[in-house]
């Protein structure tokens, strides 16, 4: 977030008033959007910590309304509209309806921005993206005829950003693309990016087990001898579960196979043949030798997930440079200097 202000980005968008007070705890200044729906019950925080809801409920911007004009205050929103995402905004059949209803009643709210989503941008074979492209500037078309001309349109995320890069869309949502991760393979051939996020654990036990030996929950008999060793991240931290007993981790540039089931905290892998390993050495989880991308597969997920599920008890370090500058710890849960 903090780059991403320095770097001149104009607005943040997050998912929760959680999320958005956290960032202005952190001492954020530029505006931070909550993307997601918010309740009535939030109401008093977006004033206070001075973040832009989404709106698409028509009753909750009656109740947002209502509470600014008792003091006498009035704030930006944005408004989502469905266009076949089917998930939040206004259907897009009375979407016209509904946002006309707040730009002439509600005064207190100021509509600085209606967007949409797309639902299959990074498929070359699905056109559904055109017609919700189509759908959505024929309501943009409507919108400003009726006098709405401030108000910024946007529409695309990572791959619409990508594939159409619609000049007359104001705006562009990276999520993926923001940790340097590809949408799907097809991405690849419009743009080149860079993982951004590395993860790492340490070994904290070796042990020489035997054939007929038993290594973690459920008992997985080691079937000839084995060294394994246990590194402290697990389940517990967003290390999946799926990856039992047949994931691999990476230890001094060698692949190391996960034995057993991955525990809460703790992960058990073969380290045979893999020599002048100590406790204290460092477990490559995600990085170049081992992808997001990888683990996602074995998971049979997505690389979103995978990367997102890391947990807040796992230390971000930050990197400028190629230098580590700051710290940020789930004890302290905020960024200090440290190193």
């Amino acid at each position: 977030a903090r780059v991403a202000e320095e770097f001149g980005v104009e607005y943040l968008g997050v998912a929760g008033i959680e999320e958005a007070i956290e960032l202005r705890e952190y001492g954020i200044k530029i505006p931070i959007v909550i993307l997601s729906p918010v309740f009535d019950f939030d109401i008093e925080d977006i004033i206070y910590y001075n973040v832009i809801p989404t709106v698409s409920d028509i009753d909750f911007a009656k109740n947002l309304n209502d509470y600014l004009n008792k003091m006498s205050k009035s704030i930006d929103i944005f408004i989502e509209v469905d266009t076949g995402m089917g998930r939040t905004g206004f259907l897009y059949d009375v979407a016209y309806g509904k946002i006309e209803t707040i730009k002439n009643q509600f005064t207190n709210l100021r509509i600085k921005s209606i967007f949409s989503h797309f639902s299959t941008a990074e498929d070359e074979e699905d056109d559904f993206a055109l017609t919700q492209i189509n759908q959505f500037k024929e309501l943009k078309r409507k919108l400003i005829q009726s006098g709405l001309t401030d108000a910024k349109f946007h529409i695309s995320n990572s791959a619409g950003m990508v594939r159409f890069n619609d000049p007359e869309m104001a705006i562009v949502r990276p999520g993926i693309l923001a940790y340097g991760l590809y949408t799907s393979e097809n991405m690849k051939k419009y743009i080149d990016v860079q993982p951004i996020m590395s993860v790492y654990s340490r070994i904290s036990r070796i042990a020489n087990l035997n054939k007929g030996d038993s290594v973690s929950y459920g008992r997985r008999i080691l079937d000839r001898n084995l060294k394994v060793a246990t590194i402290n991240i697990g389940y517990g931290d967003g290390f999946p579960h799926c990856l039992s007993d047949k994931g691999y981790v990476a230890i001094k540039g060698k692949k190391s196979k996960i034995i057993g089931n991955v525990c809460m905290d703790l992960t058990m892998v073969d380290i045979s043949g893999i020599d002048n390993i100590r406790v204290g050495d460092i477990v490559t989880i995600i990085n170049g030798e081992i992808t997001a991308d990888d683990l996602a597969k074995q998971c049979n997920t997505i690389n979103y997930e995978i990367i997102t599920r890391i947990g807040e008890r796992v230390s971000r370090i930050y990197y400028e440079n190629g230098k580590p500058i700051k710290v940020r710890t789930i004890a302290s849960r905020k960024i200090h200097n440290k190193l």
